[in-house]
This record gives C-alpha cells, structure tokens and sequence, in this order.
C-alpha cells in the first residue's frame, strides 16, 4: 500500500509562496519609485500654473515647491534607482559564483 521513503524520488525545492526579506526589496523599492514618479508630474504642473499667475506671492511659492520638494524627489528617485542597479548587479554577481 505504501511505498518505501528509501525508494523514492527526492523531494525538489520549491520556492515559497511568500517572497523572502531579500527578494522582497528590489520589489518594494520598485513599487516605492514608481510611486514616487507618479508624484513628479504633479509638482511641474503646480509649478508651471503658479509661474503662469505671474504673481509675487505664486512665483515665491514655486520656486519653494522646485526647489524643496521636486528637485529632492528627483535626486531620492535616482538614489533608489541606483541602489535597484546595485542590488540587481550583486545578485547577477552572486549567482554566477
């Protein structure tokens, strides 16, 4: 009725249903930039229609918006590109030993 553990086939490695800490980053991160991309656009157009009022008060609050907001966006997006290009080339790296 039952077949002997010693006569069979060995179990293969299946990987799991849930994502380890480690494959999950590159994922999270992703999704976090994509989002952060999303936000980009609406910043340049709060900037452009404020320039487009031409009023003191609009241009001072533009100005505030590129340079406290968009261009720190920019550079946190470019940051946690590289770190994806990193975390993508170190297991490119480590697969391949």
């Amino acid at each position: 009725m039952f077949q002997s553990i010693e006569s069979g086939t060995p179990a293969q490695t299946v990987s799991p249903l849930h994502p380890t800490l480690d494959e999950q980053l590159p994922i999270r991160v992703r999704e976090h930039v994509r989002r952060l991309k999303l936000i980009v656009p609406v910043i340049s157009v709060s900037v452009l229609a404020l320039k487009a009022q031409n009023a003191d008060l609009d241009e001072d609050i533009a100005s505030i918006l590129h340079h406290q907001a968009s261009a720190p966006l920019d550079v946190a997006i470019e940051e946690l590109e590289a770190l994806l290009h990193s975390l993508a080339a170190q297991r490119a790296k480590g697969k391949a030993a």
